[in-house]
């Protein structure tokens, strides 16, 4: 038997995060910089010699069916939605897992949704291409099922590695930051990324309150400036200068924090004050903001301080490293 396997890679934001979000990425042009690294969401489809759909998620221990139609009896609404958008599909079990917590901050819904894609693209030969996989993969979430976000995440998830993301107009373009392997691994040293908790928990919608106040212009000039960091921050990285480059975080986090009142919670603040109490440059949250994942910037002779105050502080510190593959998928031959 044939046993199909996919996996995408998450990511880390650095700057230009929410210009890539509608309205502004289409009226003002978006532009984002962020890598991918080693953490992923997996999926594998094995065929049953019957009719109906079985998706199991084996992290949330959650199970949802099909069997005639596309009546699910489960509440695994992202997979569900990526079957759906392919009625042909029959026969099959969906396993899948993520290697971080949901609600990360780390994209790992589009990481999930772009692993599924793939792992259906290559048992089924549906021949999509790079760009057609990260605008269904956008579809499926935001037109879908209607989930607030942006553009960056499917498209990081599904081309990997380092890079200016340019989005508005008719196409999305993907600018590679050609620095050298020793920039990166500097950069890859004086990281530091922690879970602080799941902003599911949070009753406030990040996205949406970010997108009513740059609609109305309250944070527009932020949206621009966050956005002018993109190249001064790729441009840093080029020149191996990490230190800057994590005092830019932090200017970028200040500005961050302005886009509204519910992105830093007292525990985060509280959290990112700590690091900078212990020798950070600076950082950021990662994703839409609330909580999940934060990242610090801080001397490699200061790294081993900084991660003990963290895990004192009840945050999960956990090791990664920087990836330039984007999303992958194989097949197998298992006995029956």
């Amino acid at each position: 038997m044939k046993l199909f396997k996919a996996k995408a890679p998450m990511r880390i934001g650095f700057f230009g995060g929410g210009t890539d979000v509608s309205p502004y990425a289409e009226e003002h042009g978006g532009k984002v910089l962020n890598c991918t690294i080693d953490k992923y969401v997996r999926c594998m489809l094995k065929p049953i010699d019957q009719p109906g759909i079985t998706i199991r998620s084996l992290d949330l221990s959650a199970v949802s069916r099909a069997v005639t139609g596309r009546e699910w009896d489960g509440k695994l609404s992202l997979p569900q939605a990526v079957i759906d958008a392919h009625p042909e599909i029959n026969g099959v079990e969906i396993t899948m897992f993520s290697d971080v917590p949901p609600g990360s901050g780390l994209g790992s819904s589009s990481a999930l949704v772009v692993s599924m894609l793939k792992l259906l693209d290559t048992a089924y030969h549906l021949k999509l291409d790079a760009y057609e996989m990260a605008e269904l993969a956008y579809r499926i979430e935001r037109v879908d099922l209607g989930i607030p976000g942006g553009r960056q995440d499917q498209y990081t998830a599904v081309f990997g590695g380092m890079a200016v993301q340019h989005f508005g107009g008719s196409q999305v373009i993907i600018e590679r930051v050609a620095t050298s392997e020793d920039a990166l691994l500097e950069l890859e040293s004086c990281l530091i990324i922690g879970y602080v908790r799941d902003r599911k928990l949070l009753t406030h919608n990040l996205v949406q309150d970010q997108v009513r106040r740059v609609t109305e212009g309250e944070t527009l000039r932020l949206h621009d400036e966050t956005k002018a960091m993109v190249d001064e921050g790729a441009k840093l990285l080029r020149r191996g200068q990490i230190k800057e480059f994590g005092k830019l975080l932090h200017h970028a986090w200040e500005i961050k924090k302005a886009f509204s009142p519910h992105i830093a919670p007292p525990i985060v603040n509280e959290i990112y004050d700590l690091a900078l109490r212990q020798g950070a440059w600076g950082g950021k949250l990662s994703g839409a903001g609330g909580g999940g994942f934060m990242c610090f910037c801080v001397p490699f002779s200061k790294r081993l301080q900084l991660e003990a105050a963290l895990i004192e502080a009840g945050v999960t510190v956990r090791p990664f490293s920087f990836t330039k593959q984007g999303v992958h998928a194989w097949s197998v031959e298992e006995d029956d």
